[in-house]
C-alpha cells in the first residue's frame, strides 16, 4: 500500500505543490496528511475520526522534532550552498517526507475501517473534508 500511496504522491503534488505549499505556510498543514487524505477518498477506503485525530497527533510530533526544523535549516542554507550541495539536502528531506508517510500508513492500517478494506469501499464520508475541517482550510 505505501509504495501505492508514494506513486500517487510523486504524480498530483506537481499539480497542487503551490496550492500545498501555500497552506502549508498560512495553515500550517502537513502535505503529506493533506495527499493521504485524497489517497484514500481516490480509493473510497474512509478512516474513522478518531484515526485522524491520532494522524494529526502524530503528524504535530514529527513536525516540531524533525520536519520543521530541517525544512527552516535547508532554507537557511540555501544561498550559502552550491547547487549539489543544496540537492542534497532535498533528498534528504524526501526521505524524512517518505519516512512519515510510512509512520501514517501505520496508524491508518491500525483503523478497523481500514483493516476491513475492501469491504468498506463507499462507506462514510470523505476524508479530505474531515482534513480540511481540521486544518481549517477553504
Amino acid at each position: 500500500m505505501s509504495e501505492t500511496f508514494w506513486d500517487y504522491c510523486l504524480a498530483v503534488y506537481p499539480k497542487w505543490e503551490k496550492t500545498l505549499l501555500g497552506w502549508q505556510q498560512s495553515h500550517h498543514l502537513d502535505v503529506n496528511l493533506y495527499l493521504l487524505a485524497a489517497w484514500l477518498d481516490e480509493e473510497a477506503l474512509y478512516l474513522e475520526q478518531a484515526t485522524w485525530l491520532a494522524l494529526l497527533s502524530e503528524s504535530r510530533r514529527m513536525q516540531a522534532q524533525w520536519l520543521t526544523p530541517y525544512r527552516q535549516l535547508r532554507q537557511q542554507l540555501k544561498t550559502a550552498l552550491n547547487t549539489e550541495q543544496y540537492q542534497q539536502l532535498k533528498e534528504m528531506e524526501l526521505r524524512l517526507e517518505r519516512e512519515a508517510q510510512r509512520q501514517y500508513l501505520a496508524l491508518v492500517s491500525r483503523d478497523t475501517s481500514a483493516q476491513d478494506y475492501p469491504n468498506n469501499k463507499a462507506e462514510g464520508p470523505a476524508n479530505l473534508p474531515r482534513l480540511k475541517a481540521l486544518y481549517q482550510l477553504p
